[in-house]
């Protein structure tokens, strides 16, 4: 849609360590998750239902991804919208289809890490419900 809007160009592909898709923390099952992170090849962020049981929505938080760097320990650091500033979002492989997602947020003098282990769901593996959250809002994904 952006390549046919008039002074709005197409997305770059961002080179991330991990596939394109649909992510989940590792203790969820696939057909009945409704909360997780998409990453379309130019974008990341949230993907979820919200309210009891997940019954509302969906909802996502998809930013442009500006940048991708590597940092240490193996890990791959997502820089959005031109600001980088003291907190960060990162990710590196954990085997075949695995991740394990960093987020740095500064707390008074430190900065706070909080690790998720992900695992990336198949589309053929999730609820019709969240295919059609994916078709809604990572079209480039489901394809």
């Amino acid at each position: 849609m952006a390549g046919t809007m008039p002074g709005v160009a197409a997305a770059a592909t961002i080179e991330l360590p991990i596939v394109p898709g649909f992510w989940t923390n590792d203790t969820e099952k696939c057909a009945s998750v409704h909360h997780g992170y998409v990453f379309d090849g130019s974008r990341w962020g949230a993907l979820y239902y919200y309210g009891p049981g997940g019954t509302m929505g969906p909802a996502a938080e998809l930013e442009p991804i500006t940048q991708a760097r590597a940092v240490a320990d193996g890990f791959t650091q997502m820089q959005f919208g031109g600001y980088d500033g003291a907190g960060y979002f990162r990710i590196k492989p954990a085997g075949i289809d695995r991740a394990l997602y960093r987020v740095g947020a500064p707390f008074r003098d430190e900065i706070q890490e909080t690790d998720e282990t992900l695992m990336r769901c198949s589309l053929a593996s999730l609820s019709p419900k969240m295919k059609a959250a994916m078709q809604r809002f990572a079209p480039a994904v489901v394809k």
